[in-house]
């Protein structure tokens, strides 16, 4: 599915697959956003090929947390050369291959094959793909490690107008429903490193800090208007629930 000019969905939901997996089309290579639950990798690549994305290398994995539904192909693409970039957080989990069922009170285990991460970031970090420029924010609280990603769409500039402003959210909150007040749905809780207290303030400050045209999160559906009402519509839900 094609999101923007640049970005594509190669796997998730419509795929009947656990987290949305976002591709970047460089004239190079591909960037992934996330790589999906571990059974994911085929997926991803026969998309690839259906969008002409077959004989490009994919060169960078931004992954958005360290959960196996987002980082469950990250050592698939990292032998295939792809250099691996993760939020300090959640390295560990990279590390670790996720947990198991005995490390949350929810007793769901997300394991995946382990993987060493190429790029540990602590801060906000500006990277480089290609002429795409992506702008790491760490906004922990669905996990230690969380983040969002920002990225100007540059093959939609025209007429000294900036291209789309795409904003990548992970799994903190994502967009589900047409209409109605229950549109936003807000993070899975289970993570042994979940944080209400981090969470807020991550809520507050994407509250202040992003007006994106274009929401992609780790579930659900894309987003294509309206981005910082949806999120200050997901803080509000959140404060609702916050205790």
């Amino acid at each position: 599915m094609q999101i923007t000019k640049s970005v594509y969905l190669v796997s998730g939901a419509p795929y009947d697959l656990l987290g949305n997996v976002w591709a970047i089309r460089g004239e190079k290579g591909v960037a992934l956003v996330d790589s999906g639950e571990p059974p994911a990798a085929e997926t991803i690549e026969e998309s690839l090929r259906f969008w002409g994305m077959g004989g490009l290398p994919v060169t960078h994995l931004f992954l958005t947390h360290g959960h196996a539904d987002h980082a469950g192909c990250a050592l698939y693409f990292r032998k295939k050369g792809a250099k691996t970039v993760v939020q300090e957080g959640d390295a560990h989990w990279l590390r670790e291959g996720g947990f198991a069922a005995d490390r949350t009170p929810y007793g769901e285990g997300w394991t995946y094959p382990p993987c060493e991460p190429d790029i540990v970031f602590r801060e906000k970090t500006v990277f480089a793909f290609e002429d795409f420029r992506l702008t790491a924010y760490p906004l922990p609280g669905h996990s230690d490690g969380s983040a969002f990603y920002e990225m100007e769409d540059i093959r939609e500039r025209s007429d000294g107008r900036k291209g789309r402003t795409v904003l990548f959210t992970g799994d903190t909150f994502s967009f589900d429903r047409e209409t109605g007040e229950d549109h936003v749905v807000l993070c899975w809780r289970g993570s042994p490193d979940y944080d209400p207290v981090k969470l807020k303030e991550s809520f507050d400050f994407a509250a202040q800090r992003f007006s994106p045209d274009v929401i992609l999160s780790g579930h659900g559906m894309p987003l294509l208007r309206n981005g910082n009402a949806v999120i200050r519509a997901a803080a509000r839900k959140f404060l609702n629930t916050y205790r």
